[in-house]
C-alpha cells in the first residue's frame, strides 16, 4: 500500500521478508519525499523512529539521487540500512536505464535487512 501524499503512509514487503512502514512528510515531484521509516514488530527501528529524504537534481542529462536515512540508532542498524539502501538504488538505476534487475530476493541477516 502507498499513498504518497502528506499524511499518506505505505507498507512495503521487503526483499521477501521485513514489512517497512512509515508516513509521507514532504511530497515535492519530482524533486524531493521526505517520510518517516520503521519496521513493523521491531524495537531497533519502530516505525516513524527515523526519516528518509530523497533528492532529485538534473545533472546534464542524467539525475542525481541524493537519499539521507536519519535517526538510525547505532553502527550497525546504520551499515544494515546502507547495505539495503544501497541494493534498491542499484536496482532503481537497473530499471531507470531500461534494464531488468531481475527478481528480489531475500536480503541477508537473520531479520532479513
Amino acid at each position: 500500500m502507498i499513498d504518497a501524499r502528506p499524511g499518506g503512509t505505505f507498507r512495503i514487503v521487503v526483499g521477501g521478508g521485513p514489512v517497512a512502514v512509515g508516513e509521507y512528510v514532504v511530497v515535492e515531484p519530482p524533486e524531493l519525499l521526505v517520510y518517516t521509516w520503521g519496521w513493523e514488530n521491531d524495537e531497533a527501528v519502530p516505525p516513524g523512529s527515523s526519516t528518509v529524504e530523497i533528492s532529485l537534481r538534473e545533472d546534464g542529462e542524467e539525475t542525481l539521487l541524493t537519499l539521507r536515512h536519519a535517526g538510525l540508532p547505532g553502527d550497525p542498524m546504520i551499515a544494515a540500512h546502507r547495505e539495503g539502501w544501497t541494493r534498491y538504488t542499484e536496482r532503481l538505476s537497473v530499471v531507470a536505464t531500461g534494464g531488468d534487475p531481475g527478481p528480489d530476493e531475500p536480503m541477508g541477516g537473520s531479520d532479513g535487512r
